[in-house]
């Protein structure tokens, strides 16, 4: 079976979509969403929507947190903050419960699916070197350790450290993964493109896909909404 990992949407559905697209010429049978399917963009229902009927299951990300009301926006800083609130204003009360209701992490067989750093999901701590993987990899017993939160991809394997993510990244037999998925809809890794991860679990390969999308139509969406334009900026930028 070939399952994609996802992360990060923040409400770019013109990102989703592209990334469904490509999912389905990959042959990708199965879908999981590490959170953050809000926040920062100008389509929080659509996506969520699209989410709920795709996903196999979807984990709680800190801006899913604080649009359901469970706090958080205090840590957020003031562009970041005022889309929660908007989104929150426009979110029906099921749609609200239905982020409410996501868990922080899933144990799926022998992977662990989480959106921040799995010592304390909750507390939305990042992975961002080979040093914090290791450090997170030995929070829990799974083989391969899916997470986002960071907007950056990354692949790290317990023994020999970071790998390259251009290339397809063979799972070796006895050796333990931590694999950031990046982002569908918010890139901050230099890349404007929308990114997400294809586990082929019969070939036990991981492969990072990059997918353009129309950039154009999700900033003219924010600058509508009355968003920040920083938002709509960033996007091109991949930052």
């Amino acid at each position: 079976m070939r399952l994609a990992v996802l992360s990060d949407i923040h409400a770019n559905l013109e990102a989703l979509e592209a990334v469904r697209r490509a999912g389905e010429e990959r042959g990708v049978e199965r879908w999981v969403c590490l959170g953050d399917v809000v926040g920062y963009g100008a389509d929080p229902q659509a996506c969520l929507a699209r989410v709920r009927q795709w996903m196999a299951f979807c984990v709680m990300g800190n801006h899913d947190q604080a649009v359901a009301g469970q706090g958080g926006l205090e840590y957020f800083n003031p562009w970041a903050r005022r889309v929660a609130e908007w989104t929150a204003a426009r979110l029906q009360p099921g749609e609200r419960q239905y982020l409410a209701g996501l868990p922080l992490s899933m144990a799926e067989g022998d992977a662990l699916y989480v959106h921040a750093h799995p010592v304390d999901p909750g507390g939305w701590g990042y992975v961002l070197s080979a040093r914090e993987a290791r450090a997170a990899l030995e929070a829990t017993p799974a083989r391969l350790c899916f997470v986002g939160h960071s907007h950056q991809p990354l692949a790290c394997a317990a023994g020999s450290g970071l790998l390259a993510i251009e290339d397809l990244i063979a799972l070796r037999p006895g050796e333990r993964y931590l694999v950031n998925a990046g982002s569908v809809g918010q890139p901050r890794d230099g890349n404007w493109r929308a990114c997400f991860l294809v586990w082929d679990q019969g070939g036990d390969t991981l492969e990072f896909v990059r997918s353009d999308y129309d950039l154009h139509r999700a900033q003219a969406k924010i600058l509508a909404a009355g968003l920040p334009p920083l938002l709509a900026q960033r996007l091109a930028q991949g930052y």
